[in-house]
Parts: structure tokens; sequence; C-alpha cells
């Protein structure tokens, strides 16, 4: 990412950070960066992101995870996915079918009417088109990690209590 880091704040921040007065923010730019790694440095800030959820997940129940299994159109892209891989330290797994929300839908109504007779039968229509699995280097994990969280420290504070205000009025 060449110390390039967007954070995403539009209306705040959101789990596991809650903060009202986070804004956007793109930090760590220099002459030398183009448009490539703006876009790089989106697709870093859904994996960050979702990091930080993996980690609460942890420190909440104590529960390490072991894959994390994707779905969508973030799915298309192999870099975001090795990335979320490299940050999480776990493989990721990409399904044959992405859209698994309204794969899910249909499913269970088919469920409920018969067309599938228990829920072991519906795992069994599941598969595994991809895996991507942790290839980066410690060092270079906690570097990149270090600098979202730098990144995340300089989106917050942006909205005071009467800015706050007046833009809900």
């Amino acid at each position: 990412n060449d110390g390039l880091y967007f954070v995403p704040a539009f209306a705040g921040l959101f789990a596991p950070h809650w903060r009202s007065d986070a804004r956007a923010c793109i930090v760590g730019m220099t002459a030398s960066h183009d448009k490539g790694h703006i876009c790089r440095a989106a697709l870093e800030a859904a994996c960050y992101q979702c990091k930080e959820v993996f980690d609460a997940i942890f420190a909440d129940s104590q529960v390490a995870l072991k894959t994390l299994k994707v779905d969508g159109g973030g799915t298309n892209n192999k870099l975001m996915l090795q990335f979320q891989a490299d940050m999480i330290n776990v493989p990721v797994v990409k399904p044959k079918i992405m859209e698994t929300t309204s794969l899910g839908a249909a499913f269970g109504a088919g469920l409920a009417v018969g067309v599938w007779k228990d829920l072991e039968e519906i795992r069994s229509l599941w598969s595994e088109e991809e895996r991507f699995v942790p290839k980066m280097h410690e060092a270079e994990r906690a570097k990149n990690w270090a600098g979202w969280k730098k990144a995340i420290g300089k989106s917050l504070g942006w909205i005071d209590d009467e800015e706050e205000k007046f833009v809900d009025a």
C-alpha cells in the first residue's frame, strides 16, 4: 500500500469503535501515489475493518475463528481476498455460488416446503471454489496494522457537539 490508508468513516466509525465524530480520510499520501494506490487502500480498508470485527469476536468470546467464509461482489477481487487472509491470518474461503444471502433465503423456503429434508442436505450443496491462505510475514502484517490504527486515529474528532447539533437541525 506504500503507506497510504483510506478510512471510510463517511458517517462515523461503527463496530468496534462506535465513534460518531469520525470522518472519512486518506492519510499517508505523497506525490508518488496514484489512483491505483487509492483504489488499493479502499479495498484494504474493508479488510482492516473485517479484522477489527474478527478481533472483537475473539476478545468477547475467546473463540479463535479458524476460517472466514465470504460471499458477494467483493469475492471477485482476488487481491482483496488474499489481503484479507493475510491480515486476519486465517484462510478465507470463497464459495462456488457467491450470492449466498439470496441462496440462504431460497434454502429456507425450500426447507419449509419439503424440497430438502434437513439442514444436512442443504450443507452438502455448499462447495468451495477457492481458498486464500495467509502468506504475509508477521512483520509486514504488524506494519500494515499499525498504519491502519494510526489512520483510524487521524479520522477521529472531526465533529464536536455544537457541529452535531447544527447538522442534525
